[in-house]
């Protein structure tokens, strides 16, 4: 595996999506973890626009609060190039009180969960982890 010759952290803003006290959480197809839905800001797009067009490409959800949590740190292989590059993963919570319509392609399966519930779920991106071992008093 050749490491990727980009400089700095990929960007990517995820979601916490909280409905009736339960979290949304996502298997991801591509590398059999769960995580929250979320995506890599796109060249010159702010924070926060990345984070609601994923919301909504993702999930179908769209809101206008969020509130940000945290940052984790990961490195992923990229698939197609074969590379592995390291992400900056921007968390933040919002709610809703509707039911996702999920992209097949970026979640094969989902569960609502309490947020206590997903810090002890084990098969979970590597981002989450490291979110919450900075954040160990991290809440909602």
């Amino acid at each position: 595996m050749e490491r990727s010759t980009l400089r700095g952290h990929q960007v990517v803003c995820s979601a916490f999506i909280e409905k009736e006290g339960k979290i949304l959480i996502v298997m991801c197809p591509r590398f059999k973890v769960w995580r929250v839905p979320g995506g890599r800001a796109e060249h010159q797009e702010r924070l926060e626009e990345t984070l609601i067009r994923e919301m909504q490409e993702e999930t179908g959800i769209t809101f206008k609060n969020f509130k940000f949590l945290g940052f984790g740190q990961d490195q992923q292989l990229q698939v197609i190039k074969q590379k592995e590059t390291s992400r900056l993963i921007m968390y933040y919570h919002v709610k809703t009180n509707r039911e996702p319509v999920l992209d097949p392609d970026e979640a094969e399966d989902h569960r609502w969960v309490t947020f206590e519930e997903l810090k002890n779920i084990e098969n979970k991106e590597e981002g989450l982890k490291d979110l919450f071992k900075r954040n160990p008093n991290l809440t909602l």
